[in-house]
C-alpha cells in the first residue's frame, strides 16, 4: 500500500537542496526513475518528487529505507558526509594480516608533514604502476 509520508520542517532551504541533489545523483547513478524508487519504497512517485525538489525532506523511517535501498550512510543522504559507506565498515578493512585500514590511519596521524608527503608520493607512485 502506497502512503504519502510527511516531514517535519527542522531542515533549512540549503540542506533541503543538498538532500535533493543527493537523491538525485543516487537515482542517477543507479539508472533508475522516481517510478522505480517509489515502487521499492512504497511511495507515490509524487513523494520521490516532492524529495528531489528539495520541496520535502523525507522523513526519518523514508531516510533509512533509502539509505538500505542505495546501500550508503543517512549521513551520507543528509549531506552529513561525503563518504558513502560507514567508515567504521571501512576501517575494520584488513590491509595486511595485522593491520587494518583504521590501524594505518591512527600511523598517519602521528606524523609530521614531512612524513606524510612522503607516504602521498609513495601511494601515488604504486597507484600509478598498477595501471
Amino acid at each position: 500500500m502506497k502512503k504519502q509520508v510527511k516531514s517535519s520542517n527542522v531542515f533549512g532551504e540549503k540542506q533541503k537542496r543538498i538532500i535533493a541533489k543527493t537523491l538525485i545523483n543516487l537515482r542517477e547513478l543507479n539508472f533508475l526513475t522516481q517510478t522505480d524508487i517509489a515502487k521499492q519504497l512504497h511511495l507515490f512517485s509524487s513523494t520521490i518528487s516532492h524529495y528531489e525538489k528539495g520541496l520535502t525532506v523525507p522523513p526519518t523511517e523514508v531516510v533509512y529505507r533509502l539509505a538500505d535501498f542505495y546501500n550508503v550512510t543517512t549521513d551520507y543522504i543528509l549531506g552529513k558526509s561525503a563518504s558513502r559507506t560507514n567508515l567504521n565498515d571501512t576501517y575494520a578493512i584488513k590491509l595486511t594480516n595485522k593491520m587494518t585500514i583504521g590501524d594505518a590511519v591512527e600511523i598517519m596521524a602521528k606524523m609530521d608533514n614531512a612524513e606524510r608527503e612522503h607516504l602521498a608520493y609513495f601511494i601515488e607512485v604504486i597507484g600509478k604502476s598498477k595501471k
